[in-house]
C-alpha cells in the first residue's frame, strides 16, 4: 500500500483506474453478517463478487499491486467475522463456478461427477438424489459450498471429503494469478483441514467418486441423516456448527468435554452454548462476535484447566483480534 493512503482510498483509486472490465459486483464498507450463517461481523472494505475467471485474474492484479490483506469467503458457514469487520478484500466466491454435472467418456457415464467450488453442498446433494449418485450422502446436512468442503475436510459420522474426492483445480491469488492442480497423493488431509491448499487458493472445480445406485436408495440415506440433524442440532438458530474439533487423544467428543465441564446452555450476551447440542454456539438474536469468542474462550481455558484438554475450534476467526 503506497505510504500515508488508506487502505480504502488505496483500493478505490485502482477499480476506478483498472476495475471497468469487472463483471461482478464491488460493494464498499458492506456488512458481512449478511453473508455468514452467524449472521454476525462488521464491514469489510471492499466486498468483491466476482463472476469468471477473468474477475479473479482482476482481483489477483489488485491485490498485487496495492498488497492489502485479504480472505476468501464462500458460503460463510464456518466462519465468526470480528464485528469491525475487515479492513482490506473479502472475496465472496458463491457466484463464480456453481456447474453440477456427470462425466462422460466415449459416450458412457463415468462413476465422477465435477462440482465447481461455488456449488452448494445442497445442490450437489439434490441431484445426487435425483441421479441416484451414491457416495456423497456424508455430505448431507453439513453447510456450505463445495470448495469449503475442501478446504475443511468436511464431513459427518458417515466419513469425510477425502473419503470421494479425487481432484481440485485452484486459482492462487498469486501476482500473476496462478492455476493449480491436486489429484492422488496431492490429496492429503487431517481431521478437519486440508494440507495441499495455499491460504489463497479459490477452489475452482473438483471431482469426486459416486457409486451408481437406485436414487429413491441414496434418497433414503440422505432423509434418514437430514432427519438425524434436526433431532439432534439446533438448526433453528444461526451457527456456525460445530464449533470444536473433537479432542480424539482425550477419547471424548467435544460435547461430552462442554457437558463434563457445565457450559451447556451458558450464555454470555445473546450467544449461548446450545441446551440442544453443546457443540454448537447459536446467536439468539442481535449477538456479537465478542460474545461468541468469550464462550469459545471460556471452553478452551476451563477444558486446559480442569480436564487437561486442550480443545480446538473447527470456526474460523477473520479480523482483527480481541
Amino acid at each position: 500500500m503506497f505510504q500515508g493512503m488508506s487502505v480504502k482510498s488505496e483500493l478505490e483509486a485502482w477499480w476506478k483506474a483498472k476495475g471497468t472490465a469487472f463483471s461482478g459486483e464491488l460493494k464498499w464498507s458492506e456488512p458481512l453478517s449478511r453473508y455468514t450463517y452467524y449472521q454476525i461481523g462488521g464491514p469489510a472494505t471492499l466486498l468483491a463478487i466476482p463472476r469468471s475467471e477473468a474477475d479473479i485474474e482482476l482481483i489477483a492484479q489488485c491485490l498485487g499491486v496495492t498488497g492489502v490483506k485479504h480472505f476468501v469467503l464462500g458460503a460463510g458457514s464456518n466462519l465468526l467475522i470480528s464485528d469491525d469487520g475487515f479492513d482490506g478484500i473479502v472475496i465472496r466466491t458463491a457466484k463464480t463456478n456453481i456447474d453440477v454435472r456427470r462425466r462422460v467418456k466415449n459416450g458412457e457415464h463415468e462413476n465422477l461427477i465435477e462440482a465447481g467450488g461455488s456449488a452448494m453442498i445442497s445442490s450437489v446433494l439434490r441431484r445426487a438424489v435425483q441421479d441416484g449418485w451414491g457416495g456423497l450422502e456424508f455430505l448431507a446436512g453439513v453447510p456450505g459450498t463445495i470448495g469449503g468442503a475442501v478446504k475443511m475436510n468436511a464431513g459427518t459420522h458417515l466419513g469425510e471429503t477425502q473419503s470421494r474426492l479425487r481432484k481440485v483445480t485452484a486459482a492462487l491469488l498469486s501476482a500473476p494469478l496462478t492455476w493449480a492442480e491436486y489429484s492422488g497423493e496431492d490429496l492429503k488431509f487431517q481431521y478437519r483441514k486440508n494440507l495441499f491448499l495455499p491460504a489463497e487458493a479459490i477452489v475452482w472445480s473438483t471431482v469426486w467418486e459416486i457409486t451408481p445406485e437406485e436414487p429413491r436408495v441414496v434418497k433414503a440415506r440422505v432423509d434418514e441423516t437430514l432427519a438425524r440433524r434436526k433431532q439432534t442440532q439446533p438448526v433453528d438458530f444461526p451457527s456456525c456448527g460445530s464449533v470444536f474439533k473433537n479432542p480424539k487423544e482425550s477419547g471424548l467428543s467435544a460435547w461430552q468435554v462442554i457437558d463434563k465441564l457445565g457450559l451447556r446452555g451458558h450464555r454470555i450476551g445473546n450467544a449461548q452454548i446450545a441446551e440442544k447440542h453443546s457443540n454448537f454456539i447459536i446467536n439468539l438474536g442481535g449477538a456479537r462476535a465478542r460474545d461468541v469468542y468469550g464462550l469459545i474462550e471460556l471452553v478452551k481455558k476451563r477444558a486446559q484447566s480442569e480436564l487437561g484438554i486442550m480443545m480446538q475450534e473447527e470456526v474460523i476467526w477473520v479480523g482483527p483480534g480481541l
